[in-house]
């Protein structure tokens, strides 16, 4: 992508998208679903303006790995663990069903090969971290209790996501699945999960020392981006989303971190508060590119328009958001914290759309299987946050 091309379409990225987000926050729907009908409205699907690109893809990667990190800095690993049995179970329920629902729809009614449809329920097990907690960050609900179980399990479904990718993977090109590598990939993502917010709060304390001898201004900003980058790299590295690298070096500025040698150390919080404070002009940027992003990536030419393909494609949006809904059913909460989690748990984002990328370059669906998983996967992400919002209003009404 040329220079002139990219700054044009970071133009129209920004504008548009926080002119949407705006009129969207106006009528009381949350900005992220302006921002992707934004994506949307600039694509293929419509004006043709601006098209998947690898130069925008990274950008967009960066932004949700930016807005990690803002959701990790708000997040108390010990609510983390004391809910660990009901993120478990949140989880997995959000996992085996629409895998089941949505599978077997595609194989029987789709007719697709018996991979192709495990493959497309795979696709739809993803939960998008990003998009949930934005919306109860724009409620300021994020530190409720049923929002570190929507956190916690989202992060669960992330890595299940990346070990569900690498068997699939795996599978397409040798045809069989070796365990050992499989249970080496999971005690290694396990791993990082634990090790990375410890390692980070240490280079924190380091930070903290040399910015005493830092003569040039924006010093905090540079090393706390630094940091991330390096983060997510890491993460990357070992297998994992890069995303969960940015959720690492948030949780090591946690105002709720609690480590071993803490108490023999002096409270670092005014300067991972200037850290934090430093790192927000830039998520606020960034993050609305990635789901300007997710509305790019939609096709709406691919999509064969007759009665019974739309019936098909309606039936699926409902079994991909009534999967994910009962998944909070189970929670020993009130009803309405039940459907607040569910609700979270319904947008797919940039997990799905991974899924959905890997499948068509490795050849496991066609264009158009391609497209309408793209729709099921945008139907979630948009309809997810508009049921979230209305339900944490009403909560916060009561």
């Amino acid at each position: 992508m040329a220079i002139e091309t990219l700054l044009m379409a970071l133009f129209l990225i920004l504008l548009v998208s926080r002119l949407f987000g705006e009129l969207c926050q106006r009528v009381g729907w949350p900005a992220v679903v302006g921002e992707i009908s934004a994506g949307i409205m600039l694509g293929p699907s419509l004006l043709g303006w601006l098209h998947p690109e690898p130069v925008l893809a990274n950008i967009a990667e960066l932004g949700v790995i930016l807005l990690l990190f803002s959701i990790g800095t708000e997040t108390s690993i010990k609510r983390l663990y004391h809910s660990g049995l009901q993120i478990i179970l949140v989880a997995v329920i959000g996992i085996i069903l629409p895998l089941l629902m949505t599978g077997i729809v595609a194989y029987y009614a789709m007719a697709l090969s018996p991979f192709a449809a495990l493959f497309y329920g795979c696709a739809l097990t993803a939960t998008s971290i990003g998009i949930s907690v934005s919306v109860l960050k724009d409620t300021q609900q994020q530190q409720e209790s049923c929002s570190h179980i929507i956190l916690g399990a989202a992060v669960v479904d992330d890595i299940v996501g990346v070990i569900l990718l690498s068997l699939l993977f795996t599978f397409a090109n040798d045809g069989s699945v070796a365990p050992l590598p499989m249970l080496k990939l999971i005690l290694t993502l396990l791993a990082f999960l634990l090790l990375a917010p410890v390692v980070g709060r240490g280079l924190i304390y380091l930070l903290r020392f040399l910015s005493g001898h830092a003569q040039n201004l924006g010093y905090e900003a540079v090393v706390m981006l630094s940091l991330i980058c390096l983060f997510a790299w890491l993460a990357h590295h070992v297998g994992a989303p890069a995303l969960l690298g940015g959720f690492s070096a948030g949780l090591a500025l946690s105002r709720q971190f609690v480590s071993p040698w803490q108490r023999y150390l002096q409270n670092p919080f005014p300067f991972t508060n200037k850290l934090e404070h430093a790192m927000q002009p830039l998520t606020e940027v960034f993050a609305p590119i990635f789901f300007v992003y997710v509305g790019i990536s939609v096709d709406l030419s691919q999509l064969a328009i007759d009665q019974n393909n739309l019936l098909l494609l309606l039936l699926m949006v409902i079994l991909a958001v009534f999967g994910k809904l009962l998944a909070g059913l189970p929670l020993q909460c009130g009803w309405r914290d039940r459907m607040i989690v569910g609700c979270a748990m319904v947008p797919r984002g940039e997990v799905g759309l991974v899924f959905a990328q890997f499948g068509l370059q490795l050849g496991i669906i066609s264009n158009g299987v391609f497209t309408e998983l793209v729709l099921v996967i945008i139907a979630t992400t948009l309809l997810g946050p508009v049921l979230l919002k209305r339900l944490l209003i009403a909560k916060k009404n009561a």
